[in-house]
C-alpha cells in the first residue's frame, strides 16, 4: 500500500511529508517537494503525491522535438521522456505501488473516462433527435 504523507513513516523511520517553505527547495534524496495533499512538502516517493508532483512536472518539460524524425538522439530522449511519464502518471492513479497493477488501474480509468464520455454523447444525441422529432410532428 502506499504511505499515508499524513503521519506516516518508512520502514526506516523517515518521515512521509515533510513540511516546505514557498514553491522552491533544495532536493533531498527520495522526496520530491512540491503541492500535494498536505500543501507545500517533501513527499516520499512511497507516496502517491510524489508521483503526482512528479506526472505535473513531466508534463510541463517535454523535451523539444525539433527534427526528431531525422535525430536518433532526440527521439531517444523523446521517448524516454514519454515513458517516464507515463511510468508516474500510472504511479499517481495506482491503489497500490505496483507497476503492473498501476498500469492496470490507469487503463481501467481511461475505460471509465471513455465510457462516461461515450454515454454523454449517447445522450445528447437521444435529447436532439427528441426535440427533432418533436418539432417534425408540430409542424407535419
Amino acid at each position: 500500500m502506499w504511505v499515508n504523507p499524513d503521519g506516516g513513516r518508512t520502514a526506516k523511520g523517515e518521515p512521509c511529508f515533510i513540511a516546505g517553505q514557498g514553491k522552491d527547495q533544495p532536493m533531498k534524496e527520495h522526496y520530491v517537494y512540491g503541492a500535494g495533499s498536505l500543501g507545500y512538502g517533501y513527499y516520499h516517493l512511497l507516496t502517491r503525491d510524489s508521483h503526482k508532483i512528479l506526472y505535473v512536472r513531466l508534463q510541463s518539460t517535454t523535451p523539444f522535438a525539433c527534427c526528431s524524425c531525422f535525430n536518433k538522439e532526440a527521439t531517444r530522449a523523446i521517448d524516454e521522456h514519454d515513458d517516464i511519464t507515463r511510468i508516474c502518471y500510472n504511479r499517481s492513479v495506482a491503489t497500490i505501488p505496483d507497476d503492473i497493477q498501476a498500469a492496470k488501474d490507469a487503463e481501467a480509468k481511461a475505460r471509465g473516462t471513455a465510457k462516461a464520455v461515450y454515454n454523454f454523447t449517447q445522450n445528447e444525441q437521444l435529447v436532439v433527435n427528441a426535440i427533432q422529432t418533436g418539432v417534425f410532428i408540430a409542424h407535419g
